[in-house]
C-alpha cells in the first residue's frame, strides 16, 4: 500500500490542534459562546444515543465471541454514558440554585473522565493484557460490571453533586491543587504566583499526559494493523485515537465555554462516529465470515491476509476422516444413542481441526472434511494438518476411554491427508453458502481416508504431504505403495508414527 494516502488522511486528521492553536494563540477568537441550554441538549442526547449504540456494538461482539472488538464497544460505551452525565449536570439547567455551582465541577470532572476511561479500553485491546482478561473474566459479566459501574457513577453525580463535587475537590486538594481551584475556571486569569501550573497542582498534568499516551499508543498500534491490512476500517479506528488524543489536549487548555473548549465536544461526537461506523461493519463482515471459517482464520481474514472468497487455485493440504462400524453401531443403538455418539466424535475431531487453524469444510455423515493451508503456510497446510490428525488420535483415545468406563460402545476412525492444487472458494445461496475446495487433491485425500481400511492404521498421508513434514519433526512411518483409483502410477503412502 503506498503510504501516500495514509499520510494525507492523518495530516487532515491533525488539523483540530491547528484549529486550536488559532484559537489559543488570539484570546480576541477565542471569546466564551455561553449557551448551557444547547450543550445540555446537544452533549446530553448525543451521548445517550451513542451509548446506546456503543452497547449494541458490545452486544454484536459477545455474539461472536469477539473479546477485543468488545473492549472497545466498552470504551466508547463509557464515554458516551459518562459525558452523558457531563451534558446532564450543565448548571442552570436541570441544576439550578445552590446545585448550580457544584454541577460546573461535575461538568469539568465527567469531561476528563469520559476521555481517560475510554483510553484504559482502548489501550488495553492492544496489550497481552487483553488475553490475560479474557481468560479470567467472562465477556457478559465484564459488560454488566461496566454497566453497573456506569449507572452508580450517574447516580452519585447527578443525584448529590455536592458530595460528588466536594470529594472531587478534596483529592485535587490532597494532590497539590489550591483549595479554592476550579478545573471550570483554568484558564481565566493569571496564575497565583509562582504556581506554574495555574493552581491545579500536578495531578490534572499527569493524568491528562498519561491519557493522551494511551490514545497515542493505541493509534500506533492500531495504525500497524492499518498498514499491514489496508482496510479502511482498520484505518477509521486508528485516526478515532488521533481525534480523542487532540480532544484530550482542547478539553484541557480551552478554557470553559470558548471556541477552543467547544472544539473536544466536536472531536469526541466525529471520533465516537467514525469508530462506532467501522465496528459495526466488521462485526458484520465477522459474521458473515464466521459461518463457515473458523475464528482464527476469520481474524486473520480481518486483519488483511489473502483469503480470496470469490475463487481462486491455490496448493493446500485436505484431510478427511471417517469413523470405523458406524454402520453396525447404528443398527445396535437406539436412534438417540446412536446421535449422541457421532456428535461426540465429531465434536472432537471438528475441534481438532479449528484448534489448528483448519477450515471446516463439511461433515461427511459420521466423518469430515477439512482444508488446512488456504492463508499463507510454507507447508501449504500439511504440518497444520498433521498436527490435527495427532491430536485426533489422542483426545478420542480419551474418549473412548471414558466411554468404554462407562460401558458405552466405542468406535476407532481413519484419517487420510493429501497436499496438491485445487481451486477454492464460497459456493452456495446468498443466504446460504460455504467454503470449498475442487479438484483432484480432495479426491486423493478421499482414498487416502479410505487405505487406512486397508493398511489398518489410522492415518495415512501422501507423499505430497509427507514431502513437507521433514523439518517439521513429524514421524511418519513408510507403509509403501497402494494404487490410487484415479492414478495412473501407484502411491508411496506413510502413516503417522
Amino acid at each position: 500500500m503506498s503510504p501516500v494516502r495514509p499520510v494525507a488522511v492523518m495530516v487532515v486528521a491533525l488539523l483540530p490542534s491547528v484549529l486550536l492553536a488559532w484559537f489559543l494563540t488570539d484570546p480576541a477568537r477565542n471569546q466564551p459562546i455561553l449557551i448551557r441550554l444547547e450543550h445540555f441538549v446537544i452533549t446530553s442526547n448525543v451521548s445517550i444515543v451513542a451509548a446506546l449504540v456503543a452497547f449494541l456494538v458490545a452486544r454484536a461482539a459477545l455474539d461472536v465471541g469477539h473479546f477485543r472488538t468488545l473492549l472497545i464497544a466498552l470504551g466508547f460505551g463509557c464515554m458516551a454514558g459518562i459525558f452523558a452525565v457531563h451534558g446532564l449536570s450543565t448548571p442552570d439547567v436541570l441544576e439550578r440554585g445552590e446545585r448550580a455551582q457544584p454541577a460546573g465541577l461535575v461538568v469539568a470532572i465527567s469531561g476528563q473522565l469520559a476521555l481517560a476511561v475510554a483510553a484504559v479500553f482502548f489501550a488495553v485491546r492492544y496489550t497481552p493484557l487483553a488475553a490475560w482478561l479474557e481468560r479470567r473474566i467472562r465477556p457478559r459479566v465484564l459488560t454488566g460490571a461496566v454497566v453497573t459501574g456506569l449507572a452508580a457513577y450517574a447516580a452519585l453525580a447527578l443525584g448529590w453533586p455536592e458530595a460528588f463535587s466536594g470529594s472531587a475537590r478534596w483529592i485535587l486538594v490532597q494532590a497539590g491543587s489550591q483549595p479554592g481551584y476550579d478545573p471550570a475556571t483554568y484558564g481565566y486569569g493569571a496564575p497565583a504566583a509562582g504556581d506554574v501550573t495555574g493552581g491545579a497542582g500536578w495531578l490534572p498534568y499527569v493524568l491528562v499526559s498519561a491519557v493522551i499516551a494511551l490514545y497515542l499508543y493505541s493509534a500506533f498500534a492500531q495504525g500497524r494493523d492499518f498498514f499491514r491490512s489496508g482496510l479502511p476500517l482498520q484505518g477509521a479506528l486508528g485516526i478515532a485515537y488521533v481525534l480523542l488524543a487532540q480532544a484530550q489536549v482542547s478539553q484541557f487548555l480551552g478554557p470553559t465555554w470558548t471556541p477552543s473548549w467547544w472544539e473536544y465536544h466536536g472531536l469526541m461526537l466525529v471520533a465516537v462516529v467514525l469508530a462506532l461506523g467501522a465496528l459495526f461493519l466488521e462485526l458484520d463482515r465477522r459474521r458473515g465470515l464466521e459461518r463457515f471459517l473458523p475464528p482464527t482464520v476469520v481474524e486473520r481474514v480481518i486483519q488483511g491476509d489473502p483469503l480470496r472468497l470469490e475463487g481462486e487455485r491455490q496448493t493446500v493440504t485436505i484431510l478427511f476422516t471417517d469413523l470405523r462400524g458406524s454402520t453396525a453401531l447404528a443398527e445396535r443403538l437406539p436412534p438417540e444413542a446412536f446421535v449422541t455418539a457421532v456428535n461426540e466424535y465429531l465434536t472432537v475431531m471438528g475441534r481438532c481441526v479449528l484448534d489448528q487453524g483448519g477450515i471446516l469444510d463439511k461433515f461427511t455423515g459420521d466423518g469430515l472434511m477439512a482444508i488446512f493451508g488456504a492463508m499463507s503456510d510454507p507447508t501449504n497446510g500439511a504440518s497444520a494438518a498433521a498436527r490435527a490428525a495427532l491430536d485426533m488420535r489422542r483426545r478420542i483415545a480419551e474418549l473412548n476411554a471414558g466411554r468404554a468406563a462407562r460401558g458405552e460402545e466405542v468406535v476407532q476412525f481413519g484419517v487420510g491427508i493429501h497436499t496438491g492444487d485445487v481451486v477454492v472458494g464460497t459456493i452456495g445461496l446468498p443466504e446460504r453458502s460455504q467454503y470449498d475446495a475442487f479438484g483432484d487433491a480432495v479426491n486423493t485425500a478421499s482414498r487416502m481416508e479410505t487405505l487406512t481400511k486397508d493398511f489398518k492404521v489410522d492415518s495415512i498421508l501422501s507423499r505430497d504431504t509427507a514431502d513437507r513434514l521433514r523439518d517439521d519433526g513429524v514421524a511418519l512411518r513408510p507403509l509403501g505403495v497402494a494404487t490410487v483409483r484415479g492414478k495412473a502410477n501407484a502411491v508411496k503412502v506413510f502413516t503417522l508414527g
